[in-house]
């Protein structure tokens, strides 16, 4: 074990059997139940250092003092995708509450999963291992699902590529879980998650800690660090933003916080960056009328290229997070077009807006979160399509009534409609929950299928949309709508999934139009439905071609028998 982790381990036994009095997880909401420290302390290695103290106590949960499952994750969160993380775990450990090695072995079955051997005489306090940053990054073509290192520059850490978890801890959702950062003491550190030691606007060195709700919450965090990073802090007073002034957000803010690393500051200006972020945030926070998260941060990174083969075009949500990946050479500066301005700004935003749509708003198999394999989900059509007509709607809604149009338009012709005529037809054949399931492990590694969700989807809303004004001579919108399944989703402590019997319902009780016509047309199979490249006129234009080869085959199939 290295030394420096050795050090914070006699350290976290000590705090930790302060409070032991049985070899059991607690469910005392007020207890830390696992205390999680990534160490790195040398600047020329690429190594980072995990150790995972469990904490226990009367009330049960999971057993420590028995055979256990330690898992390490390989699903993504929103990204639909697979990466096998376990392959770049090394050296993983395990030791006893009295510091005894406990024996650990990886499974033979090719799965992302160690057998802990503990037994009954015997209670796990600790499970240790280490990740080379530099591998993993060289290992994953897809850049925006790799933690990140440069020596003596910079390190970006997504939460779920490091950190592990025992089996059952990721389906408890009252699980806090402590995070402990340690870098280079001359490094500034940044959390996504709510800092448990600074305030909000302190830029911290050399350590700092947070706090998770559980363990879905810390995997969907970032750490930044590093003396080339560049990180600003915004204070966003919420009460000024709502129209309605139910809830009690006087005197309360939003710290907002945008971090940049980039091998290329020419192409990427920092402070048109936070403007753009900035702006994004705010129009979304006017047209949610409220906020489930306090703490937010845009995590952007501008890589040159490993090799033609890595991509850096995909950028991911996270629940108090987006991680934006910019092509190289791509950015933003004073030069850039206003167009160029527009498309780039519409991107961040509609990573910021998926924190609340799909993250707090959700159809089936979306939460509880299954990171061993992809989990199936038949309305990413919603959770992409919706989300990015959201975020334009947002973006446009600030507008004067003329920008506001051309705004729309823009993205309704130059992003929904040409994705969607794009695709090939054996994909326009698949309806959209049967590709929507395709899609959840396809989604960004065969684009196709990703692309003509979110732009089916989108066009889907932007009907339901125009329908809806129509109906109720633009009284209400389809932001009526989406402002009443949030607080649907909020009442329901943001982790009950809809289903697709309430949808409809949903739009009814916000607008009073039924809608349901809309959403049949859209995703009921019809094969010949959304098929642009093929009229009614040349299909029927068919059929005598079509009558002459049946009867054809059919002579042919009675002469076999005659």
């Amino acid at each position: 074990m290295h030394y420096f982790t050795s050090f914070l381990l006699i350290i976290q036994i000590f705090f930790l059997r302060s409070v032991v009095s049985s070899p059991l997880f607690s469910t005392d909401s007020q207890s830390v139940y696992a205390i999680y420290t990534l160490s790195y302390n040398d600047t020329q290695s690429t190594i980072i250092y995990i150790n995972i103290q469990f904490s226990t106590n009367e009330n049960t949960l999971l057993p420590l003092n028995r055979t256990l499952t330690f898992i390490m994750p390989r699903s993504i969160p929103s990204g639909y995708n697979l990466q096998m993380y376990d392959s770049y775990v090394d050296n993983l450990t395990a030791r006893s509450l009295n510091g005894n090695p406990i024996i650990v072995e990886k499974e033979s079955t090719d799965s992302p999963r160690w057998i802990v051997k503990c037994s009954s005489t015997e209670i796990l306090s600790t499970i240790s291992y280490a990740i080379d940053l530099a591998k993993q990054e060289k290992g994953i073509l897809s850049a925006g699902d790799a933690s990140k290192i440069r020596r003596d520059r910079y390190i970006g850490i997504l939460g779920y590529s490091v950190y592990g978890y025992l089996e059952q801890m990721d389906r408890v959702e009252n699980f806090p879980i402590e995070i402990i950062v340690y870098g280079p003491s001359e490094w500034p550190i940044h959390l996504t998650l709510p800092s448990s030691d600074t305030l909000s606007n302190e830029q911290v060195f050399g350590m700092t800690s947070g706090r998770a709700k559980n363990y879905y919450h810390l995997a969907d965090s970032q750490v930044y660090m590093g003396p080339n990073i560049n990180l600003k802090y915004i204070s966003i007073p919420l009460n000024q933003f709502y129209r309605e002034k139910s809830k009690s957000y006087t005197n309360t803010s939003l710290s907002f916080y945008v971090v940049l690393y980039t091998e290329d500051s020419h192409n990427l200006d920092f402070d048109i960056l936070v403007d753009l972020s900035f702006e994004a945030m705010e129009n979304l926070l006017v047209y949610y009328n409220s906020t489930p998260f306090l703490r937010y941060t845009v995590g952007v990174e501008m890589l040159k290229p490993l090799g033609e083969q890595y991509s850096y075009s995909f950028s991911m949500e996270h629940l108090n997070s987006c991680t934006i990946s910019i092509d190289y050479g791509s950015g933003v500066n004073s030069n850039s077009t206003k167009t160029r301005l527009k498309t780039f700004q519409y991107n961040i935003a509609h990573h910021i807006q998926h924190a609340w749509l799909p993250k707090r708003l959700f159809s089936k198999f979306y939460y509880p979160y299954t990171f061993e394999v992809t989990p199936v989900i038949d309305t990413i059509w919603f959770n992409e399509g919706f989300g990015q007509y959201i975020a334009m709607d947002a973006m446009a809604n600030v507008l004067p009534l003329n920008e506001s149009y051309d705004y729309r338009q823009y993205f309704i012709e130059n992003r929904f409609k040409f994705y969607f005529n794009l695709a090939p037809l054996f994909i326009k054949e698949m309806s959209l929950d049967y590709l929507s399931m395709i899609g959840s492990t396809l989604y960004s590694v065969d684009f196709r299928t990703g692309s003509y969700l979110f732009a089916s989807g989108a066009l889907m809303a932007q009907e339901i949309d125009e329908f809806i004004q129509l109906k109720t001579q633009k009284q209400k919108s389809i932001r009526d709508v989406i402002i009443y399944m949030m607080k649907w989703s909020e009442s329901n402590e943001y982790i009950s999934p809809f289903t697709m019997k309430q949808f409809p319902k949903f739009f009814m009780d916000a607008t009073n139009v039924d809608v349901n016509s809309i959403l049949d047309k859209w995703l009921e199979p019809n094969y010949c439905h959304d098929m642009p490249s093929i009229s009614s006129k040349s299909l029927f234009s068919c059929v005598p071609a079509i009558a002459v080869i049946f009867c054809c085959m059919f002579f042919h199939i009675v002469g076999d028998f005659l």
